[in-house]
């Protein structure tokens, strides 16, 4: 009679703890990156190591190319709980996370290291507290990286060569801002439907990442393609509340396995490409060019004042936000000026 009350109370406690006996967890991941790419490799890395850890009792089915849908669907499911987590650009989740906006503002990051430090020492923790409030749990910063601008008919070396220019722009505030700032035409147009347009001439140009732009082949859509480096774009590894909420402590662990520790190497991983993506480019009849530290400085000042109009309008915590990011780089200019001395 003892050991049955006692196995009786053991179920009790464990079915508590959210660990239902002989129930194995299952969870999707998605991203619209494909295979082989970093955030790819990075979801994959997860899926072993949780498989490897829980000892098959939690199953991970990584979906990436956009099988689970857009970035926007994506994200939508995972808040609801029918996805359970997945990679993100910043701009997918600035339809949930306004704040984000803040981190796509043209020409806030002069530099990777710069962009690292400010993302992992000053913005870390309150982003984390941002996403839970929105039904997202974060894991990691990750990153698409530097956009630039690609183009059928020239380089762009100056703002007013972007003056009157049909351009694809994705679907964010600041990013609207700034192309409007610029005097451009701007064109949303979906992911997939790119390429055909520039071939057509719906558009005349795009701006994104050296990675994308190679893995959609908009590159074969241009004869251009200027680094301007005007928006550095993060991402983020996230899972839904809705699934977290429902493992145990010890779930949650070997879910959250190294947390943030698995930026560097899936920033690197992307950084590493970058050169290689050039040659591509080059080897496809695609002309790169990248902005001299004067003609960068053009763009820079010719935007003065737009980054306090769109953190004006985009409200929630914003301001705050902002004010973190410019003490991160004011934090991270001392250090190293300290390193140099």
């Amino acid at each position: 009679m003892f050991l049955i009350k006692l196995f009786k109370l053991l179920f009790i406690s464990l079915m508590l703890s959210g660990v239902a006996l002989g129930k194995v967890v299952t969870a999707k991941l998605g991203t619209v990156a494909p295979t082989g790419t970093p955030w790819a490799n990075t979801l994959e890395q997860i899926k072993k190591r949780v498989e490897a850890e829980s000892k098959g009792d939690i199953k991970i089915n990584v979906s990436v190319g956009g099988e689970l849908g857009g970035e926007l669907e994506i994200i939508n499911e995972i808040r609801r709980g029918h996805i359970q987590g997945g990679g993100l650009t910043s701009v997918a989740l600035t339809s949930v996370i306004p704040e984000m906006n803040v981190l796509e503002l043209p020409f806030i990051f002069d530099s990777y290291e710069e962009a690292d430090f400010v993302l992992d020492n000053y913005l870390l923790e309150p982003f984390k507290k941002l996403f839970s409030e929105r039904g997202l749990v974060f894991v990691s910063w990750a990153e698409n990286g530097w956009r630039n601008i690609g183009l059928k008919t020239k380089f762009v070396k100056t703002p007013r060569d972007l003056s009157g220019v049909r351009i694809r722009i994705q679907d964010s505030q600041t990013h609207l801002d700034f192309w409007k700032k610029m005097n451009v035409i701007p064109v949303p147009i979906a992911m997939p439907e790119v390429l055909s347009a520039l071939k057509n001439g719906v558009i005349e140009g795009f701006d994104n990442t050296a990675l994308l732009t190679l893995a959609t082949d908009w590159y074969k859509g241009i004869k251009y393609y200027t680094v301007t480096q005007h928006i550095y774009q993060p991402a983020a590894i996230v899972y839904s509340k809705k699934f977290w909420d429902g493992l145990s402590e010890t779930q949650r662990k070997m879910m959250m396995g190294e947390g943030n520790l698995l930026a560097p190497p899936s920033r690197q991983a992307v950084r590493t490409l970058d050169s290689e993506l050039m040659d591509v480019f080059k080897t496809s009849g695609v002309e790169v060019y990248p902005l001299t530290t004067k003609e960068r400085d053009e763009f820079k000042n010719s935007l003065r004042g737009l980054d306090l109009d769109i953190v004006k309008n985009l409200g929630g915590e914003s301001s705050k936000i902002y004010n973190l990011l410019l003490d991160g780089k004011a934090a991270f200019k001392k250090a190293k000026a300290k390193k140099k001395n």
